[in-house]
């Protein structure tokens, strides 16, 4: 089978902070183009910039029964993720992953908060603000009140603009944070922090939707307990090595059903296919919230999803060849 790898051509320099974010595609890259050799597929790369028109040419020329779409975004940011994915479905082209209604969704993450919510899933209180919005610091008072809270970008993954400056529990560092994340991301969300332990649990359906063993995020002391943005990609800060990842988690089975419950509904709710990640967070009372839905989640060998293929006795070839069988036969 002809295989075309969609990727996008890594644009930022290298001393931008968020370089290694955007390149980290690059891995991935490899490994699919590995596991497709291995497969017996023919393989070939399509790299796509910044310019929505060339995009548009290079995915009407290729001869391909089949695209793994790696494409993450432009210029260092998830814009475009959607609509690139919608291309490919109005050209009729087979792909893997979640559909452009999943990744739009789930990038606006106050809205998949709201769906969530009014689904009945555990989500953490939040309140979201425009990238132009003045701060009004007495509509974030009940959450002061309530304990810490965490600022991140309402439209980004990866961690990104996240850092142990991220927690606050002070009207000053809060506006201080939020101006932050509005001046380089844009919109924010600021969301009720919730200490405690955190999981992720990733969720395969090629075809039955299948809750992977659960990965828990060991903090080691000393280090902020979050997953910044260093923790997932600045491999000389101590964050990196000081947020391990245990798979499969040591937990009890009961709180165990529970996480897999909640994170495969989310997986439905969202309209996810063939693979995804959930990230939680487990209170002291032992009540999880759920944090993100990823709907096209890091594949690469190294990330957290590909460590929780293997610990449940699946090889990362199978997995992409898996979702190249799914894709071209049109499995949701």
């Amino acid at each position: 089978m002809n295989v075309a790898i969609l990727h996008n051509e890594p644009s930022l320099p290298q001393q931008h902070p968020d370089y290694a974010s955007e390149a980290g595609v690059l891995e991935s890259v490899e490994a699919v183009e590995a596991a497709l050799t291995q497969g017996s597929h023919r393989s070939s790369r399509l790299a796509v910039g910044t310019d929505p028109a060339a995009i548009v040419r290079a995915l009407q020329t290729i001869d391909a029964d089949c695209v793994v779409n790696l494409f993450e975004g432009l210029r260092g940011v998830g814009a475009g993720e959607a609509q690139v994915t919608g291309i490919l479905e109005l050209l009729g082209i087979p792909f893997t992953g979640s559909g452009s209604k999943c990744l739009a969704l789930v990038r606006e993450k106050a809205l998949t908060k709201w769906m969530l919510l009014g689904a009945g899933l555990p989500s953490a209180a939040f309140q979201s603000i425009d990238a132009q919005e003045p701060i009004t610091v007495g509509r974030f008072e009940p959450m002061l009140a309530a304990g810490q809270v965490i600022v991140k970008p309402a439209h980004e993954d990866g961690s990104l603009g996240i850092g142990p400056e991220s927690i606050v529990g002070d009207a000053d560092a809060l506006v201080r944070q939020i101006r932050c994340v509005q001046e380089r991301y844009g919109d924010v969300l600021v969301e009720q922090y919730i200490a405690g332990r955190e999981f992720n649990v990733g969720v395969l359906a090629l075809p039955q939707s299948t809750a992977l063993p659960l990965a828990e995020i060991e903090f080691i002391p000393g280090i902020a307990p979050i997953v910044s943005y260093d923790a997932k990609w600045t491999r000389e800060a101590p964050e990196f090595d000081g947020t391990p990842a245990r798979c499969p988690a040591e937990v009890s089975p009961e709180l165990a059903d529970e996480i897999r419950r909640v994170a495969l509904a989310a997986f439905r709710l969202t309209g996810c296919r063939h693979y995804a990640r959930v990230d939680l967070r487990v209170d002291a009372s032992g009540h999880p919230f759920i944090l993100e839905v990823n709907g096209n989640p890091d594949i690469s060998p190294s990330a957290g999803l590909a460590r929780q293929i293997r610990t449940a006795g699946m090889s990362y070839d199978d997995f992409v060849c898996g979702m190249i069988e799914a894709a071209v036969a049109k499995i949701a």
